[in-house]
């Protein structure tokens, strides 16, 4: 049902929300803010850290409600919204062995007419690639970047909600999509990544 109608939309919310859990068991649950929460002015932000610890799942708000934000903007903002529970790239540790264990791989893997040292500069780089894509096309975007000595430490978003990247400076960020400018502005202004500009759509001409 239309859950603006509801007295209490909290408790309305805490039941679908432990409905999908139960169903579904997500690593993440993202609220979508329509229209109708966004008239009656449904208080999402402040319900959904709340939530977030009663069920132990979190919760990412994102509005397209079609006011402010366009409906078409949808992946847009979820990705916006997303970016800010990535981990912080000074102190994740993860990130830093993945990018010493890519470094490694890049020595080894360092053709012929390349010096090792250069190979491994080429595959430190910390690029995170943001904008969604079936996993199939992901990898092969991964594997074409491979072998052109570029190696992507994460995407945003991430097949799982905890292997999210890390974000900082000192991280490149690039998007796969030509309409994720919130996204990007987010990276480079709120996580202080620095945007590498691509020609769209990427492919042998990009």
């Amino acid at each position: 049902g239309d859950i603006s109608a509801q007295l209490n939309d909290q408790k309305e919310l805490e039941r679908i929300c432990l409905q999908i859990r139960d169903d579904r068991n997500p690593s993440v649950i993202i609220w979508i803010g329509t229209c109708t929460t966004e008239i009656v002015k449904m208080d999402l932000e402040g319900i959904a850290p709340k939530l977030e610890k009663q069920i132990g799942i979190p919760i990412v708000v994102a509005r397209a409600n079609g006011l402010d934000y366009a409906f078409t903007q949808g992946e847009d903002t979820a990705l916006a919204a997303m970016a800010h529970r990535c981990p912080e790239y000074i102190h994740c540790e993860t990130n830093r062995r993945r990018q010493d264990e890519i470094g490694r791989i890049g020595i080894q893997t360092t053709s012929d007419n390349k010096s090792p040292s250069q190979g491994s500069e080429l595959t430190r780089s910390n690029l995170v690639l943001f904008g969604s894509l079936p996993s199939s096309v992901a990898s092969q975007l991964n594997s074409e970047l491979k072998r052109q000595s570029i190696s992507v430490s994460g995407w945003l978003p991430s097949q799982k909600y905890d292997e999210l990247p890390g974000l900082g400076e000192g991280v490149y960020v690039c998007g796969v999509n030509p309409f994720l400018s919130r996204t990007a502005t987010t990276l480079m202004r709120r996580r202080k990544c620095q945007l590498v500009g691509a020609p769209f759509p990427i492919g042998p001409d990009g």
